[in-house]
């Protein structure tokens, strides 16, 4: 990783202008001379991945009862560029960012992994005024990736300034084609400013997951032998997350926590006569970031993430429980130096451990390590309208353990992308991947197409 401590220092040694800027270039980089501010990451996206793979455990890659847990991060249909494609192909930390701030708006993904497969993710969030403070929300996720199969559309209604408070108060539910599945959030939030003129944000939701079950079964009179498996919860599964963010002229920060009740559910298959089995599940994430601004043209973001599924499976009859303990620690620093309005240096630097700790039936713990390093450098250009571009480098370290050493390995890429950004909003960015690592035998390592539009 010697590379990676070099790519770490670039955006910080370079120099801050290539030429001395006009009057008019320092206004429309930084109005009434403030600093360059602009979000360089967030851990928006990251919590809400986290928090829909509780939500909607039907939309993961081996299913809801799979052997894999609830993070199913491991797949033998990945190779060893898999983790490089996600992160060199999709959404960067950036546009994460920027999507985080639009109530309105769609993006899309795709990116080419292997000859028959695309990695694909769609977002698209729509809010509604009906009358006075009350508003319709809607939202959509689809994913097809190697860890996740995923349809899942949201409607909800929120109400402002609830009987004269500051407080908002939303009501939302996760629309499912399996009736049993479907979720119910009510989340609390509001906004403030302090006598620092910071500005403060806090959001606190509450999740019932599975909130029909037991009315489908129960109250409705649903056969279990209508369904491939019955689900027979002990205690009403639940889930919280909050999320608190504050910004001033030169930092911003965000914080994420979340965690359910530890669930506990019956699993019987009447329909096919397989042997049941109570399966406990349980999740957990925490997650931090601090963004400064030091100098005008120089931001840095410094973030980690933790999270952790647990998942037991007692299943006397058969023999085949087993105890799995998934977690995923993550801390990086991002950095940006801004050349000129358009142009921008940027380096990422990220370091991931994805522990995980196994019982087949029953015995005891068996650990698996897994620890990646990535690093990426990028000139770029993202003028307020225009032709957007970049040009980055990105290597990807990665031992995967023995569980999945076929994923081990170095790789080195280059990334070529080119589009363009209208003053509607409207983005279109298309990028070629190439392989330094075998660029005399084979160089082209896959193409890449990224649409978004504020609506």
């Amino acid at each position: 990783m010697g590379l990676a401590a070099v790519l770490a220092g670039v955006s910080l040694l370079t120099v801050p202008s290539l030429r001395a800027q006009s009057g008019a270039e320092r206004s429309a980089t930084f109005p009434g001379g403030e600093t360059d501010s602009v979000a360089l990451a967030t851990l928006a996206a990251w919590a809400d991945q986290v928090w829909l793979s509780l939500l909607d455990r039907d939309g993961a890659y081996y299913g809801r009862l799979a052997e894999e847990g609830i993070f199913q991060r491991l797949n033998p249909e990945m190779d060893h560029e898999y983790e490089l494609d996600v992160r060199s192909s999709l959404f960067d930390p950036s546009e994460d960012a920027r999507w985080a701030e639009l109530p309105n708006g769609i993006r899309i993904a795709g990116a080419s992994i292997s000859h028959p497969h695309i990695l694909n993710v769609v977002d698209w969030r729509q809010e509604i005024h009906v009358s006075g403070p009350v508003d319709l929300m809607a939202r959509y996720r689809r994913e097809r990736s190697l860890t996740a199969r995923r349809d899942y559309p949201w409607v909800g209604m929120r109400w402002r300034d609830v009987l004269g408070t500051p407080w908002t108060v939303q009501v939302g539910l996760g629309v499912h084609f399996f009736k049993p599945s479907a979720d119910v959030e009510v989340a609390l939030a509001r906004s403030w400013r302090d006598r620092e003129e910071r500005s403060w944000t806090l959001e606190v939701r509450l999740a019932a997951l599975d909130a029909f079950n037991e009315a489908i079964f129960q109250g409705l009179g649903v056969r279990a032998d209508e369904v491939d498996a019955h689900y027979d919860y002990a205690g009403a599964p639940l889930a919280a997350r909050t999320t608190l963010r504050a910004a001033a002229s030169r930092w911003r920060a965000e914080l994420h926590a979340g965690s359910s009740r530890r669930s506990e559910v019956q699993v019987t298959f009447p329909a096919t006569g397989r042997a049941p089995f109570t399966q406990l599940e349980q999740v957990a994430f925490l997650g931090a970031l601090l963004q400064v601004t030091p100098r005008e043209r120089v931001t840095l973001a410094l973030y980690g993430t933790w999270a952790r599924a647990d998942t037991e499976r007692r299943a006397p009859a058969s023999g085949l429980g087993f105890t799995l303990r998934e977690q995923t620690v993550t801390v990086g620093a991002r950095a940006r130096t801004r050349l000129n309005p358009p142009w921008a240096v940027e380096t990422e630097l990220a370091h991931v451990q994805r522990p995980e700790w196994r019982s087949p039936g029953g015995g005891a713990l068996r650990e698996h390590r897994d620890r990646e390093g990535f690093a990426r450098a990028a000139l770029l250009r993202y003028p307020e309208a225009g032709w957007t571009g970049r040009l980055a480098y990105a290597l990807l370290d990665r031992d995967a353990g023995s569980q999945a050493p076929w994923l081990t390995s170095q790789n080195q890429r280059l990334i070529t992308e080119a589009g363009h950004r209208f003053r509607s909003g409207f983005e279109v960015t298309a990028g070629l991947r190439w392989d330094l690592d075998h660029f005399v035998r084979e160089p082209f390592d896959g193409a890449h197409l990224r649409l978004s539009a504020a609506l």
